[in-house]
């Protein structure tokens, strides 16, 4: 009888691993046995010589795993978003995009309902196809990108905070000794004296890089309630919870007035307005000093995508802002055909260190060399020039990216401690709903093309010209946009518990 028993436990035991391994065994049997797809991918960047060679590596080593093949393309900075408006609005059935709240537009496009819901409730994709990335995020950077609690892209796992600051081409720093600048350089006032040495001694360099959408304006570090080009904002300190029009404001005024006094010295580009391609005067060596967003080793990979050395300069301090949670994402195109697919190669990509490498740095032996293979350190090959996207914060997940021997190898952890150390702010997860002013939020963005290029890069007056895009702001509705938006954030600071 005991006997009996023991080949009875034995038969369960048998039958449940059997189970096992065939949930396990389950997903790369089912893969097999997906019908083959092809997939399209957008991305912003600086078009690489090697695109279609990596695109190719790419097709060989998911088609096994995927049964599908994916036509990867990148549009240019300045063309990106008219590019990717246009086939949204074609409503061309493309599968993943590259999103945010600076360029085709996260927000704007949920409300035209060109992205997939990714968490619905009753079809739970993200947790189906892509639950290592789902783990990897977590559920306070996953809400913060959510707009009414639904997920439409999938944020890149990067840095979750950001400061401003400045990058200096060092070879002239050495050239010119200037290497005081990186003590005495608190604020924009402070570069002067610098910008006026290169002003005089290199007559082909533009002593400070200032561009339409890339310029010292972002020192101010506004926190963006709508839109980055809608002067509807907070003061990033948590200091106030009052949401007001930022070109009313006094610092606005100065640091526009300050920008003009450069332009006039000549220390910018004269058509710097009309400029949208800054990287290539970076990459021509053309400037000497560039605002840009900061992080731990920003510096290090502005040197690796320029073929310059740069060092950088912190300003302001950081902060955790709904901008990191929306600032780089990839969305699947609400019209893809092959949502499910797209879901999985997202997976992948950010879970598989061969594939998110060779996205982001090419093939070992062309463009670039392994120094330390265990620890993931490489140096540019010899083809690197052809491929150097230099765009790791755009892809996907930063953690698994190799790193470069210039820079710092505690880059991870450095991220890491950068993170817990930003003030969080009160505003972190407010995604404003903008369906009841929709009218005035366009004909903001109108004027706002028409005055913010010229006041951020010194073009014009400011003590003529701001007062003339208050007003048309004015007329365009932006009190009307201010208003709506403080009852939503005063709701949500109610909701959330951080009313102060």
């Amino acid at each position: 009888m005991k006997l009996k028993k023991f080949f009875v436990v034995m038969l369960i035991l048998a039958f449940a691993l059997t189970s096992v391994i065939g949930i396990v065994s389950g997903f790369a049997a089912s893969s097999s046995k997906l019908p083959y797809v092809k997939l399209t991918w957008y991305v912003i960047g600086t078009p690489q010589k090697d695109w279609d060679l990596i695109n190719q590596k790419v097709n060989e080593y998911i088609k096994p795993k995927l049964n599908a093949e994916i036509k990867m393309t990148m549009f240019d900075w300045g063309e990106y978003n008219d590019r990717m408006q246009t086939k949204i609005a074609a409503g061309e059935p493309f599968d993943i995009c590259f999103t945010a709240i600076w360029t085709n537009n996260y927000r704007t496009n949920v409300a035209k309902g060109a992205f997939l819901p990714l968490n619905k409730p009753g079809r739970d994709l993200l947790s189906k196809y892509a639950p290592k990335t789902k783990k990897l995020l977590g559920d306070d950077f996953i809400k913060g990108a959510s707009i009414n609690g639904i997920l439409y892209a999938i944020p890149a796992n990067k840095e979750k905070a950001h400061n401003w600051g400045f990058i200096v081409r060092m070879d002239l720093v050495k050239k010119y000794k200037l290497q005081d600048m990186f003590k005495k350089v608190k604020k924009l006032e402070d570069l002067e004296p610098y910008l006026k040495i290169i002003k005089q001694k290199e007559p082909g360099v533009y002593p400070l890089g200032a561009y339409a959408g890339e310029s010292p304006r972002f020192l101010l570090d506004w926190d963006k309630v709508v839109d980055d080009d809608v002067p509807v904002s907070l003061y990033p300190n948590n200091k106030s919870t009052k949401i007001v029009n930022e070109l009313k404001q006094p610092n606005t005024k100065a640091l526009f007035k300050t920008v003009r006094k450069y332009y006039l010295a000549g220390y910018i580009r004269k058509d710097a307005a009309q400029v949208t391609d800054w990287m290539s005067d970076l990459k021509a060596g053309k400037v000497f000093v560039m605002p840009q967003s900061l992080k731990p080793g920003k510096d290090a990979e502005m040197s690796i995508s320029t073929g310059y050395e740069w060092k950088q300069i912190d300003i302001t301090p950081p902060v955790m802002s709904t901008r990191e949670c929306i600032g780089s994402m990839q969305a699947i195109n609400a019209k893809s055909k092959n949502p499910e697919r797209a879901l999985m190669f997202l997976e992948l990509f950010n879970t598989d260190k061969y594939l998110n490498n060779l996205v982001n740095f090419g093939i070992e032996g062309q463009h670039y060399v392994f120094k330390d293979k265990k620890k993931g350190i490489i140096a540019p090959g010899p083809k690197a020039k052809d491929y150097s996207p230099g765009l790791g914060w755009m892809f996907g997940n930063q953690f698994i990216n190799y790193i470069y021997e210039n820079e710092d190898p505690n880059k991870w952890k450095n991220f890491e401690e950068y993170n817990k150390k930003a003030l969080p702010l009160l505003s972190l997860g407010f995604n404003f709903d903008d369906s009841k002013v929709k009218t005035q939020v366009a004909a903001c963005k109108s004027v706002w093309k028409q005055y913010i290029p010229l006041l951020e890069t010194g073009s014009v007056d400011p003590d003529k010209y701001i007062p003339q895009a208050i007003q048309k702001f004015k007329q365009a509705g932006v009190d009307i946009i201010i208003k709506e938006a403080q009852k939503q954030y005063d709701e949500f600071l109610k909701k959330t518990g951080r009313k102060k």
